[in-house]
């Protein structure tokens, strides 16, 4: 028998704290696996090699009770997440022993797929208007990448971080040559794919980060004005390297305020996410001051998240990002964390902001 630790989901958190390692989020170890032996049911069996921390685990950590654009994790099941697996065993047309995968699935070393444990049974009238079925997010093979890159690019640049950047940009931003952007969280995963994104359609590149290092992994990328927002305010800087035509957003409060301040009429605004609120009490949240000049400049605001765009953009994404990669016109950075048992701590870690260090975390399961 092998041994196959998890990563479960104990007890949600409350209001906006952040999850704690061995109250909310434990590792059981304890549980094992006959990995030559175990009934695969029509499915296959499959290695876990890399998991990928998201943000929005925190949101699937809420009560059902809480409306957001997620489903949420059962108390007592399995933490799910992003993850690169490959398979050993198959009994499922189409795939074969070897294969790497890419989606959804249970944060444990070993796991009879289609997973069944912690998987929420979705009825659409049960859930606030607007939800996505996390669990249909479902593993799909991806290219062996045959020593050309790490199979951890999965996991960033050519998995969920990457394709949220691409949607982003192809469906809301948009934009030409000559045009300029202001990209909060820069050196985000996403950010820094955005950044990048921008830099190919000749856009200039205004991004945040929020330390020294940051700044200097984003010049690196060609960005052209970075800046620590530590040092230097998000309202002054933009005035000094304004106007924007465009504002991707991933932070929210002082640095969409500003962003405000510094559209031009008719801007856009692309927002993914909401740094500056997470995990802090609504009643400490930041309040816009700049908001009356949506209407002033006609800016439109669009918020977003991958599945709007997957039916028109997926085959575009594959089409093009990979290659990119491969021409070296596209990089990515990823912290590498090892074992699973570090996994717990792994996705507190990537829920906090200030961190000095740029990259996409990542934590290493297995080899193959």
């Amino acid at each position: 028998m092998q041994s196959n630790p998890r990563v479960v989901f104990a007890e949600r958190p409350t209001g906006h704290e952040l999850p704690i390692v061995g109250k909310h989020i434990v590792l059981d170890s304890s549980r094992k696996i006959d990995i030559e032996n175990v009934p695969l049911n029509g499915g296959f069996l499959t290695k876990t090699l890399i998991l990928s921390p998201e943000p929005a685990m925190r949101d699937r950590m809420r009560d059902q009770s809480s409306p957001n654009y997620t489903t949420v994790y059962k108390v007592g099941g399995p933490i799910t997440g992003f993850a690169v697996v490959v398979v050993l065993r198959s009994e499922k047309e189409g795939i074969k022993v070897g294969d790497y995968l890419y989606g959804m699935t249970i944060w444990e070393a070993y796991t009879v797929q289609p997973y069944v444990e912690g998987r929420v049974d979705f009825k659409p009238e049960e859930w606030a208007p607007g939800t996505f079925d996390m669990d249909s997010l479902a593993l799909q093979v991806v290219p062996n990448p045959q020593g050309r890159y790490p199979l951890s690019k999965y996991t960033s640049a050519m998995g969920t971080p990457g394709l949220t950047a691409f949607v982003g940009i192809e469906g809301i931003i948009k934009g030409k040559a000559g045009e300029t952007i202001f990209v909060s969280a820069g050196a985000s995963g996403v950010g820094s794919v955005v950044a990048q994104l921008a830099k190919l359609k000749g856009l200039k590149v205004i991004a945040s980060a929020g330390s020294d290092a940051k700044v200097e992994y984003l010049k690196s990328l060609g960005v052209d004005f970075p800046f620590n927002y530590k040092k230097t305010s998000y309202s002054s800087f933009l005035a000094a390297h304004g106007p924007i035509n465009y504002c991707w957003d991933n932070v929210g409060g002082e640095a969409l305020d500003a962003a405000l301040e510094a559209l031009a009429a008719y801007g856009k605004v692309a927002v993914c996410g909401a740094l500056a609120y997470d995990s802090v009490d609504p009643s400490q949240h930041y309040r816009l001051k700049n908001a009356y000049l949506i209407h002033m400049k006609r800016i439109t605001i669009r918020g977003f998240i991958v599945p709007d765009f997957l039916p028109e953009l997926l085959g575009k994404f594959f089409e093009e990002i990979p290659a990119l990669m491969g021409q070296g016109k596209l990089r990515s950075e990823e912290r590498n964390i090892y074992g699973i048992e570090k996994a717990p701590e792994a996705i507190v870690d990537m829920l906090k902001s200030g961190h000095d260090v740029a990259g996409k975390p990542v934590v290493i399961v297995a080899a193959e």
